[in-house]
């Protein structure tokens, strides 16, 4: 077994850190003796290495690393880069990780990196971005502290994207009823009036347009930042306690989620969830990822929507809790180290970024590309709002994978919604579920903070 091959028992902390189905670990076949001395034809000087990229199956993606590869290989005469997306890419990975099987680059969303990290399966990246200085110096701290862990480095983010921003918006409602939306909202009272305008009824009085819903399952980014806002937290990071049952829980709870249905009535649980809803013109505003635009141009084209920013508690600025982002990862197994180290590199030059968030339409992880003019044009003007205040961000804190939060959130959510169980309720459960799910995997993979 290679020195970083994946054990049956990391196998296992792999697999229930990322929440993902059992998977069975792999034998791997010793490698082919070497020919003895005169037996066998001698090897060219300069053979090609071939390098794998493993990648989330999803048409953006694909295009923009197809694309990417490319322009490598083009310029490079030693190295040939051979894209392979995944339709299920965590449990993909963690099964190729185990036989050995793996691809020697892989593209690992931040809020799924941790448990990689902890499981030693990705090369470190610090030295070949520059060493620990020249990263916090280039790139945003609340995408790279998803991919750092114990002093280094273990990823390349290459895009913002994350839940928490603002609202999206389905344009085509607006103009119907004769409606713009505002680049930015500074009061939640001005949302709410737009919402009831916005919202439609049928002749029994049910909702049938939503003016605003926040019912989407990554949506615990929203929380957070109203925990901060108020001037509170919601994570003691050594211990990896919750405290969502706090004055300022129970009332970000209350004004991002409860309000909408109960209060200002202005969404319902019958409706589909902020995915589908805006999709099928069944809302006005949605509270979801900055993304849904340039993806929704791929699976739903006929769709219109836009961007419009969420404003803070009180008035106070908004504060983002990012997500991370996708980016780019080494497998630590991979036989060739340092030709992989070589596209990285090759990644960490602004005019090959530009390239990648021009594909995705999306928000830059470096300093460097905020006053890029491409975000100036016709088609990136809907992200300057949120480019305002990206540097800003922050990182979630050391919860492990982030999508463990989600499936603990989005549940109770759902409850809440349809007036299952209080916010009260709601909060002493989160508190109780979020702190049992961090310190499971903290056990499960032996993930120190």
């Amino acid at each position: 077994m290679k020195q970083n091959q994946l054990t049956r028992r990391q196998l296992l902390q792999l697999s229930a850190g990322l929440g993902t189905a059992s998977v069975l670990a792999a034998c791997v076949a010793a490698p082919a003796a070497p020919a003895e001395d005169g037996g066998g034809e001698a090897a060219p000087d300069m053979a090609m290495t071939e390098l794998s990229l493993w990648s989330m199956s999803y048409p953006p993606h694909d295009n923009a690393w197809n694309m990417l590869a490319d322009q490598y290989n083009e310029a490079n005469d030693e190295r040939n880069v051979t894209v392979e997306p995944k339709t299920d890419p965590w449990t993909t990975y963690a099964s190729g990780l185990s036989a050995g099987t793996a691809g020697d680059l892989l593209s690992i969303h931040g809020a799924a990196a941790a448990s990689f990290m902890a499981t030693n399966t990705l090369l470190p990246l610090t030295e070949t971005l520059g060493g620990m200085g020249t990263i916090k110096d280039r790139f945003f701290s609340a995408v790279m502290d998803y991919y750092t862990y114990q002093g280094d480095v273990y990823g390349i983010p290459l895009h913002n994207n994350t839940p928490g921003i603002g609202f999206i918006t389905n344009l085509d409602l607006w103009e119907e009823a004769g409606m713009d939306p505002p680049l930015t909202y500074n009061h939640w009272d001005d949302v709410w009036q737009d919402a009831a305008t916005l919202t439609q009824t049928d002749d029994d009085g049910n909702i049938t347009v939503a003016g605003l819903s926040m019912r989407n399952y990554h949506n615990i980014q929203y929380l957070c930042g109203a925990i901060y806002e108020q001037g509170a937290t919601y994570l003691n990071e050594e211990t990896g306690e919750w405290s969502v049952n706090t004055p300022e829980g129970i009332r970000a709870l209350n004004q991002l989620f409860y309000d909408p249905i109960f209060t200002h009535e202005v969404d319902s649980p019958d409706l589909p969830a902020v995915f589908n809803g805006l999709a099928e013109g069944r809302m006005a505003m949605g509270g979801i990822w900055i993304d849904y635009i340039p993806f929704a141009a791929t699976a739903f084209p006929e769709g219109n929507f836009g961007f419009t920013m969420r404003p803070g508690i009180d008035g106070a600025d908004p504060v983002v809790v990012g997500e991370g982002g996708w980016g780019l990862n080494v497998n630590a197994a991979s036989e060739n180290p340092e030709d992989s180290l070589d596209f990285i590199e090759y990644l960490n030059d602004d005019a090959v970024m530009i390239q990648w968030l021009q594909s995705q339409h999306s928000l830059p992880c470096v300093f460097s590309l905020l006053d890029h003019e491409w975000y100036s044009s016709d088609e990136a003007k809907f992200l300057q709002p949120a480019l305002a205040t990206v540097q800003d961000w922050v990182w979630i804190g050391p919860v492990g994978t982030k999508y463990a939060m989600d499936d603990v959130f989005w549940p109770s959510l759902e409850e809440l919604s349809l007036g299952a169980i209080s916010v009260e309720e709601l909060a002493a459960r989160l508190d109780e579920d979020l702190t049992d799910r961090v310190q499971r995997f903290r056990e499960d993979t032996g993930y120190e903070w």
